[in-house]
């Protein structure tokens, strides 16, 4: 066995053994329904907090897949549960204008927004509840969401608003995960309509977020998608998230986005890494002026170490060698905890950990870095 499937092995062992039992065991509000927002160190649910509903939406798509998967016995109980509670709290009307934004404790909504980067989740868990379950609610419910933003947040130069209070910036954010949940639909349902909203972001990426000249990805924007000068930066971790999100618009579409997707990773590993503290990628790094290095959430390690995983067969990008360093130093570091299963959540730019709990919408990131490795070591295909 290589060594990159020993560092695969000890990534997905963990997550098998130690992160996956620890959510599904407390993870959930089992009195009042509903995903605990995060856990303080010792793994005691902050239960008192508001819930943002990306969060709940994550946890539904995240038990779902690990259901769907087999990795545990009870992910799919608990996936199904929390669906339940999501319809009940967070979409008023069955869910005619989308989701609400966040909801407290208790169940009730406490903002009532629709806001764009919610709904790439909303849509998401959708998707997941139907491939796991064929449960129609979540088909009825995707169809509602869509019907909404086409109604409520398009936007005639192209894409769709921050939220229904029209913000400012726009953002590449929300359109990336819109385009992760309208292929992850299209690809349960094979329904060519998801494909052609797709397709339109794919666009917009090609014509505004990727700057062709400099490689890399704008992140925010005027109303007419022109690159706001004034906050000229890259994030590393969401570079890192298109190199996979091109890869499996390929699969779908028999498109060839391989040179866009190496570009990518290039410049995110070589303008957004940090040589002096593992390799890890910043959270942000400027474009304009003297670059300094800066705070590093886990979420784009994770992102690293999927697109790693997924270009390991190019001999011209050396990930192999890579995936092996990442896995090693994200149990020195993010995965270091006096609970097992945890992780603190950041480190800011001196390498010190800043994390003050452990947020639960991370198990998002962290599996499908999973996901990735395990279909490599069943594939063999890779790494």
């Amino acid at each position: 066995m290589s060594e990159v499937q020993n560092s695969l092995l000890r990534f997905r062992r963990w997550f098998f053994n130690d992160a996956l039992p620890f959510w599904v065991d407390r993870g959930y509000d089992f009195a009042r329904g509903g995903f605990h927002e995060a856990v303080d160190f010792e793994g005691t649910p902050l239960s008192d907090r508001p819930r943002r509903v990306r969060a709940q939406a994550r946890q539904i798509h995240t038990f779902s897949q690990a259901g769907l998967r087999g990795w545990h016995d009870g992910a799919e109980a608990l996936a199904a549960k929390g669906f339940d509670y999501y319809l009940a709290t967070a979409c008023p009307d069955d869910g005619a204008r989308g989701c609400v934004h966040m909801i407290s404790a208790e169940g009730s909504v406490i903002d009532d927004r629709r806001d764009l980067y919610d709904h790439a989740f909303h849509l998401l868990a959708c998707a997941s509840r139907w491939e796991a379950a064929k449960d129609d609610r979540a088909l009825a419910l995707a169809d509602n969401a869509v019907a909404f933003l086409d109604r409520e947040l398009a936007s005639p130069n192209g894409g769709w608003l921050e939220s229904d209070r029209k913000e400012l910036p726009r953002r590449q954010n929300p359109h990336m995960h819109l385009f992760e949940a309208f292929l992850a639909l299209q690809r349960v349902t094979d329904d060519k309509r998801y494909g052609d909203y797709a397709k339109q972001i794919h666009q917009l990426f090609c014509t505004a977020f990727f700057n062709e000249e400099e490689g890399v990805l704008r992140e925010f924007f005027d109303n007419d998608w022109h690159p706001q000068s004034d906050n000229a930066q890259i994030e590393p971790g969401h570079m890192f998230e298109w190199v996979w999100l091109l890869h499996a618009y390929d699969k779908l579409n028999a498109s060839d986005n391989s040179a866009l997707a190496k570009r990518l990773f290039w410049q995110a590993r070589d303008l957004g890494c940090d040589p002096d503290f593992f390799g890890f990628a910043d959270n942000a790094r400027s474009l304009s002026g003297q670059a300094t290095r800066g705070a590093k959430r886990l979420w784009p390690q994770t992102e690293y170490l999927r697109a790693s995983i997924l270009l390991a067969t190019d001999p011209s990008l050396s990930t192999s060698s890579r995936i092996v360093a990442l896995v090693d130093a994200l149990f020195e570091t993010y995965f270091d905890t006096q609970t097992p299963g945890l992780w603190v959540d950041e480190f800011d730019a001196g390498g010190k950990p800043v994390a003050k709990d452990v947020p639960a919408s991370v198990l998002y990131h962290v599996f499908e870095a999973v996901a990735e490795a395990d279909a490599a070591l069943t594939s063999g295909q890779r790494a």
